[in-house]
Order: structure tokens, then C-alpha cells, then sequence
């Protein structure tokens, strides 16, 4: 029994060290059903087109500039399906990311912001296949930084500036075959053009060495003071301000995207700048040997819908519909208080293809097929409308409306489903009418518990400036969710900023207390004074019993005092636990928490289930699909949810809060071949099988009598998890199969 004790514990901490399996029941909104609806949702989106898995077919993918996310979209029957397992190897990226083929041998290369601390420029990884999956390399640049550099006329080397707020454009500017950068100067203004001399060097196509040949690229001057630029008078030529200080410190930020979009066989340009919402297209009147913008059209494009995206947008080129014409694709490059839903427009060509034939499509693209409430979601789960089955409540950081104007509130999602098949439908999208807070406050964090002994479940809602917003339940137990109006400013608590309040009595003592995660990454506990039928909290974080730093969790990391910690508190075999989520998108999972609260936690793990879906995560776990394992949802900062399937087991507990103990399952033979029999189970068991990964593989449905007979023959040879659930009690037994 301790063997098999010892087994089942190494297998849960490895399944919790595994990368966890999503999880997708189908969700609704005004009658849609989402193709993807638990994608997290999207904010600034890069988009680059290339074969992620090798199989000759391009995919998408997309960096997600908000939260630092790698993201991939197979095409599957004309549609584009969500495939991350295919980024899974990718390097970590800051600010910006694109796939390009520098080498010329098929394989997607990645450039990205700089990973130097401090040093703005662009790191390379040389792509190359590995079992499979795309892998990388770092690129080795000589010079004082390993980015791409140049070499000085005063000698030695310089690395490429590109600045952290702009996108640079990597494409062959001279049509000699190998990749050259465009990228705006260190005082903005003036585009700089660094040629690659690996053809010219007779290297092919397989280094990346620059010089830098123009730094007045195509004779065109960007002011940052209206939207059009200064164009120069003729090929060869450099636009010359005449406005002192107009050279220098007004450039802020732009984005820049080369395409041959008069198919003339050079390319033109494609530009956005931090302070104008629209795209604006130059047309290269020169050749490919000297470039001169001699046209320029700004709100682009004049013959269709213009790209208008509050502020910044940022021009991207993809085959979407494999015709062999690529789309053109705008999306916002910031973000902060801009647009935040409708962030990927598509553009197709019409024939003849020219640059005006560009022809506005949609404004959803991807992001319309998943749940996104604008920026940051926080997610709560309750039976709101005591249907048996439980739904989801989820608050957001802002949803961008224009001229100012944003939007807080919180969404009902509710479940339409079965217990074992859950299915979500948008009901509500300003439940409670919780945006009429939206002028003062922000960031809604709902949290659920019976605050008055009356056997329903009240509601607290965390905000951006620290404070609580309670609503009391008055429906009573076993109905529908009735509540009063919002009570600002709930018991006086003010933790600062970023409250992610969370309802748990966590010292057992019968009396719901309050833990609240805040920006600095504290986990505040306040402890319940008051009695069962009245909660009672003193304000004051600092005074016994409150404490300000419960277990001495800091969410924060290395250099940073920003953690925005979103504290949840669930029970494992009898014992809490706390799983937290942090700014820098961790997932933590902490222990030895009883008779502890002064104490140190212990930290399991920081990065739980591989979970790697953004910032700013709010975290929680429940039992959607009743198989008594929890599932794991977490809200991310870029508006939506993603879902997984956890290692986690409903804890069952009596009503003196005795939890059922799990129980050594009884099977012969083990090893085993194809059969194991199962012996002295409730005949209304539920039985589940997980590979070594935490994966369910198997849940087998028929049994006779208290005997189960299960078929593994279809499984690899490998140990196994065998777990059995009936009535609060729970059996686990590891299982090898071998030939």
C-alpha cells in the first residue's frame, strides 16, 4: 500500500508539472456558437503566415503584443482552428515577433525584440525541425550584444535600433533574395534601410550581415504632428524639414510593413503611427535598387471602408483564403485604452490586383470566434439561476468604447447544458448593470460566498482602486439569484490597488473570511469577527488577526514590484491549497498553509499545468463536467478565458467538514496485458484513466455489478492512473501496462 501510495503521489506531481489538456464545452453568443471559444482572446495581434509542423501547408501565427503570447491556427477544412501545441517550443518574445525564412531552407525563423535588458534591437532564432516540432536556435550575431548589428564607419559594431514601441519591417528591399530591415532612426523621422550582405558576400542566403546604406529611406520624412508625411521632390533625394526641433524627439512610435501592392516588383509601403488611428500606404515610384515615395494615401483604403483602429494600427499580409492573393490584415500596436475587440481587419483583393483594389471584409477576424470582453477577465463560477448546474460570472478589466469611453461589467454565462455535457450561452452581457461603475472604477473581480448564513450565496466584486462592491443574495437556498442593490465600499476595506477578492474560510472556524490579492502581489487576509448571520471585517489590514502578507506570498518577480496576485483557495485530501495567479502570466501552487498564516507557504511550482496564455491571470477551479475532477479556468489581461482540464479532485466534505480520504482501488492482475478487473466498487462508479501526462485516455461506462472488466488494449504500454469515484469516496490505483 505505501508502494502504491508513493506511485500515486510521484504520478501527481508530475501531472501537475505536465502541460494540462484544454478543455471546450460549446458556447452561444446571440445564437452563434463559437468555433473557439475559450482562445483567450485577443488585443494586439502580429500576424505571420508559415509552415509551423512541416507538413508543406502554411499556418498563422500570431504574437499577441499584449501579454507577450504565442498563438497558431492550423487551416482545417477552409476554416482556421486553434493549434498551439505547434508554439510550443517557441522562445520567450517581448513587444514584438515575426516568422520569416532567412535561410532559405523552408523552415520559419523567428525576429524579435530585443531580450537584452535595456538594449533595444532585434534577436534572431533559426528555425529547425526536431521530432516534429519547430525548434530554435539562437542566431549568432558578433558584436557587443548577439543582435543584429552593423558595422560602424569609426569601426567595431552597433546593434540595429528598434525601438520597444515599434514594428520593424524584415523583407527583401532590394530583391537580391536575402532579408534586409527597414526600421525608423533613433530621433524618429527619418526610416533607416540596413541591407544584408549575405548575397552580395557570396554566403546565399544562410547569414544575416547588415550595413547600413540608406538613412533617409525613400526621401520621406514622418513628422508625428498630422498624419500625412513630407515627401521628397525626386529619386535620390531627402526630404529636409525646415521647422527647428522637427527632426528629433517628436516621433513617438510607428509601425512599418513592405508589400509590392502595384505589383510593379518593388515594394511599397505600409505605415501607422502611435498617434493617428489609420493606416497609411506610400507608393514606391522608385525600383528596388533606390527607393522614392513619391505617393502617399492616408486613411487607407480610399475605395473601401478605412482602417480606422484607436490608435496605432499596424499592416500585416496573409494568404487566408489560400488563392494565392494575400489579405491584408490591420491591428492595433498598443495597448492602452485602445480598441481592444475588433482588432484583426481583413482587406481582400479585388481584381485587377492593384493597391485600391483592397476591399474591406470583416473586423473579427479570429478574434470573432472567441469569447473576448475587451481587456483582462476575471472569472467566478455559481448555479445563478438554481438550474443544478453551475455557471460563469466574469468581470473585465475595460472594454474600449471611443472618444474616452470604456466599459466595465460583468457577463452571465449561463449553463444550458447537462451535468456531464456543459454548454455556455451568453445571457447577460452587463449583468447587474455593473458598468453604471464604470466612470470611477474598473477591473471587476467577482467572488461568491454565503456572507449571511442564509444558505444562498452573496456576491463581492474587487475593483482597480482597492475597494470591495457587495450585492446581497435574497433569493434564499435552492433558487434563482436575487440580489440587492450594489453597496460600494464593503466593510471599509481599502487594500490599495488591484483587489481580487476571494470568499473562503480558511481558518475553519465556520465564518466566511475574506482574501484579497492586490497590485503589489500581497495576499490580504482579513478574518471574519462577526457571526454566522452577520460577517464582520475590520478594515485595517495591519491590525491581529488581519494580515497583510498571509504565508508571505509575493506574486511579484525578480526587479518588479507590480504582481496584481489573484489569490484561489481550494482543498486537496483534506489540506488547502492556494493557487495564484500573477501580472507576468504565472501560475503558482502553494502548500502548508494550515497553522501557517504567519508562516511561509511552500511553493510547489510556478509554472502549473504549462499554462502559458498571457498576463495577468485570474485563476479558479470547478467541476464543470461532475466527473469530480476540477477544471481549471483561467482569465488572462487579453479579455478572454482559456480552459483546462486539472489533475485536481472535487473535495467532498461531510457537514462537520470531515473530507473523504482516497482509498487504495483493489485490481488484478498488474501488470496487465488488455484486461484489469476491478473488484468491490459502488456499481454507480465513475471511473477514469490518465496517462502519465495527467491526460484522461479512457472512461470506461459499463461494469457488472460491483466488478468492473476494462479493456486497455488500445492503450500504449505505459503506467497508468486508474480512479474511481462514488458518493464522496474516491479510489486510485497505478496500473502497468506491458506487452
Amino acid at each position: 500500500m505505501q508502494k502504491l501510495l508513493f506511485f500515486s503521489l510521484i504520478l501527481f506531481f508530475t501531472q501537475l508539472q505536465a502541460q494540462y489538456t484544454t478543455f471546450a464545452p460549446s458556447l452561444k453568443i446571440q445564437g452563434n456558437t463559437l468555433s473557439n471559444p475559450w482562445g483567450g482572446g485577443l488585443n494586439a495581434p502580429q500576424v505571420s503566415e508559415a509552415d509551423l509542423d512541416g507538413d508543406g501547408q502554411k499556418d498563422l501565427y500570431v504574437f499577441d503584443r499584449l501579454g507577450d503570447v504565442h498563438l497558431a491556427f492550423r487551416r482545417v477544412n477552409g476554416a482556421w482552428t486553434p493549434s498551439n501545441e505547434l508554439v510550443s517550443n517557441f522562445p520567450k518574445s517581448d513587444e514584438w515577433a515575426m516568422l520569416r525564412d532567412y535561410n532559405g531552407d523552408g523552415v520559419a525563423d523567428l525576429f524579435t525584440y530585443s531580450d537584452i535588458p535595456g538594449i533595444d534591437g532585434v534577436s534572431v532564432f533559426t528555425g529547425f525541425f526536431q521530432n516534429g516540432r519547430l525548434r530554435f536556435r539562437r542566431y549568432p550575431f558578433r558584436g557587443p550584444f548577439p543582435l543584429a548589428s552593423f558595422p560602424l564607419s569609426t569601426g567595431g559594431t552597433a546593434q540595429i535600433y528598434v525601438s520597444r514601441v515599434d514594428l520593424p519591417d524584415i523583407n527583401d528591399v532590394d530583391c537580391d533574395g536575402d532579408l534586409d530591415i527597414l526600421t525608423f532612426n533613433l530621433g524618429g523621422g527619418y526610416m533607416e534601410y540596413y541591407q544584408n550582405q549575405s548575397v552580395e558576400r557570396g554566403f546565399r542566403r544562410d547569414s544575416l550581415q547588415f550595413l547600413l546604406r540608406e538613412n533617409c529611406y525613400g526621401g520621406f520624412f514622418e513628422s508625428g504632428l498630422t498624419p500625412d508625411l513630407n515627401l521628397a521632390p525626386a529619386t535620390g533625394q531627402c526630404f529636409r524639414q525646415d521647422v527647428p526641433g522637427l527632426r528629433s524627439g517628436l516621433h513617438a512610435g510607428s509601425t512599418t510593413t513592405s508589400f509590392d501592392a502595384d505589383r510593379d516588383g518593388d515594394l511599397d509601403l505600409f505605415i501607422g503611427d502611435i498617434s493617428f488611428p489609420n493606416l497609411i500606404y506610400l507608393q514606391n515610384g522608385g525600383s528596388c535598387a533606390r527607393s522614392w515615395i513619391n505617393q502617399q494615401e492616408v486613411n487607407f483604403p480610399k475605395n473601401s471602408k478605412a482602417a480606422n483602429i484607436p490608435y496605432f494600427p499596424a499592416a500585416f499580409f496573409a494568404d487566408l483564403n489560400a488563392d494565392g492573393s494575400p489579405e491584408l490584415l490591420a491591428a492595433p500596436n498598443e495597448v492602452n485604452i485602445v480598441e481592444d475587440v475588433k482588432v484583426l481587419w481583413v482587406y481582400g483583393q479585388s481584381e485587377p490586383a492593384e493597391a485600391q483594389s483592397f476591399v474591406y471584409q470583416r473586423d473579427n477576424f479570429l478574434v470573432g470566434d472567441m469569447l473576448d470582453l475587451g481587456t483582462g477577465a476575471y472569472p467566478a463560477v455559481a448555479d445563478v439561476n438554481a438550474d443544478g448546474l453551475p455557471d460563469l460570472v466574469i468581470g473585465n478589466n475595460q472594454r474600449y468604447l471611443g472618444n474616452g469611453q470604456r466599459a466595465c461589467q460583468l457577463s452571465l454565462l449561463l449553463n444550458v447544458g447537462s451535468a456531464k455535457n456543459p454548454q455556455f450561452e451568453l445571457s447577460d452581457p452587463d449583468w447587474l448593470n455593473m458598468s453604471q461603475y464604470s466612470r470611477t472604477n474598473l477591473a471587476f473581480i467577482p467572488s461568491f460566498g454565503d456572507l449571511d448564513a442564509d444558505g444562498d450565496l452573496d456576491l463581492l466584486v474587487g475593483e482597480e482602486l482597492g475597494t470591495l462592491f457587495f450585492a446581497e443574495n435574497t433569493a434564499g437556498p435552492g433558487k434563482a439569484m436575487q440580489f440587492t442593490a450594489f453597496r460600494p465600499n464593503y466593510s471599509k476595506i481599502d487594500i490599495g490597488f488591484g483587489a481580487a477578492p476571494q470568499i473562503v474560510d480558511l481558518n475553519e472556524d465556520k465564518l466566511p473570511d475574506l482574501v484579497i490579492g492586490d497590485r503589489n502581489g500581497r495576499v490580504n487576509y482579513f478574518q471574519n469577527l462577526g457571526s454566522p448571520t452577520q460577517a464582520r471585517f475590520n478594515d485595517t489590514v495591519r491590525i491581529a488577526p488581519n494580515l497583510q502578507r498571509l504565508g508571505r506570498v509575493d506574486a511579484t518577480v525578480a526587479g518588479d514590484f507590480i504582481g496584481y496576485s489573484a489569490p484561489h483557495f481550494f482543498k486537496q485530501n483534506g489540506q488547502w491549497r492556494l493557487l495564484l495567479g500573477n501580472d507576468v502570466g504565472q501560475l503558482r501552487l502553494y502548500d502548508r498553509i494550515e497553522n501557517n498564516f504567519n508562516g511561509t507557504f511552500r511553493l510547489i511550482d510556478t509554472l502549473v499545468g504549462q499554462v502559458r496564455v498571457g498576463m495577468r491571470y485570474r485563476p479558479i477551479l470547478a467541476d464543470l463536467d461532475a466527473d469530480g475532477q476540477l477544471e481549471l479556468i483561467v482569465g488572462n489581461f487579453r479579455g478572454g478565458l482559456n480552459l483546462f482540464r486539472s489533475p485536481f479532485l472535487k473535495d467532498v466534505s461531510t457537514a462537520n467538514r470531515q473530507v473523504s480520504k482516497t482509498q487504495t482501488l483493489q485490481f488484478y492482475p498488474n501488470p496487465v496485458h488488455d484486461w484489469v478487473t476491478l473488484n468491490g466498487l459502488d456499481p454507480k462508479a465513475q471511473i477514469s484513466i490518465f496517462d502519465a501526462l495527467g491526460r484522461q485516455v479512457y472512461a470506461p461506462q459499463e461494469n457488472l455489478g460491483d466488478t468492473w472488466r476494462i479493456n486497455l488494449h488500445n492503450l500504449p504500454l505505459a503506467w497508468y492512473l486508474i480512479r474511481a469515484q462514488a458518493e464522496g469516496k474516491v479510489w486510485v490505483g497505478k496500473v502497468l501496462r506491458q506487452q
